[in-house]
């Protein structure tokens, strides 16, 4: 079942990695920004689009994923994870969280994935896309939340996060993962209409509105929180 990932074809050694690293992450993750104080601002874009159409797509870096599972802990909120390893922890993680995962990507299990989100924006869910993901590059958005909002007609939500102080993943997307008793800013913007059909040229121009209103606020927060990325 793709719903569930790949777990019956990782070997026995990578079952039990995936069980004792998720388990291992999770609960470190959770001890630390329990010790971290938590500033939410401009949450009432959020809340006044999901007032007047019941569900909402919120758009975040991938960098931020462990940041927006804190945030979105105990919501049953949906987010969709690549079909391997690394999607697979990563689900195991944000699950612990309290979240759903759904398993899919571009390249693998992508049209069944677009499915399971329709199904669960149909449901009435808010559901969270790393706009970079699975693989990146970095803070540019693919199109798949463009296409979903067009299929479903939902507002995007822009959501920047940041924490300092914080450690950063020698990983592609330079993951946030936040030090003990830091500052977690979570910053919302303007809603996104989708776009207004099918079309490439629509989808296209709502993926860059997405990308550029994104980047804006995550750099803006960043600026704020006085983080600085890796060094390339």
């Amino acid at each position: 079942d793709w719903k569930k990932g790949r777990a019956g074809t990782f070997s026995r050694r990578e079952r039990m990695v995936l069980s004792i690293a998720s388990l291992s992450a999770g609960t470190v993750l959770k001890g630390i920004l329990h010790t971290c104080r938590s500033k939410i601002e401009c949450r009432g874009y959020f809340d006044e689009a999901v007032r007047v159409s019941g569900r909402v797509l919120v758009a975040f870096w991938h960098e931020t994923l462990c940041l927006a599972a804190w945030h979105y802990r105990h919501t049953s909120y949906r987010t969709l994870t690549s079909q391997s390893f690394d999607g697979e922890l990563a689900a195991r993680v944000v699950e612990r969280f309290g979240l759903k995962a759904l398993r899919g990507s571009s390249s693998r299990g992508g049209r069944e994935a677009l499915v399971a989100l329709r199904t669960a924006l149909d449901d009435g869910h808010t559901v969270g896309f790393t706009l970079d993901g699975p693989k990146g590059p970095r803070r540019i958005a693919k199109p798949g939340i463009a296409i979903l909002a067009a299929k479903c007609h939902v507002p995007i939500i822009p959501h920047a996060m940041g924490v300092n102080p914080a450690w950063r993943l020698r990983s592609w997307d330079q993951m946030y993962v936040p030090r003990p008793f830091g500052t977690v800013v979570s910053r919302f913007g303007p809603p996104i209409p989708p776009p207004e059909s099918m079309t490439s040229e629509s989808i296209e121009y709502t993926r860059i509105a997405i990308e550029e209103s994104l980047n804006k606020l995550q750099y803006s927060l960043e600026a704020d929180l006085r983080t600085e990325p890796l060094p390339k």
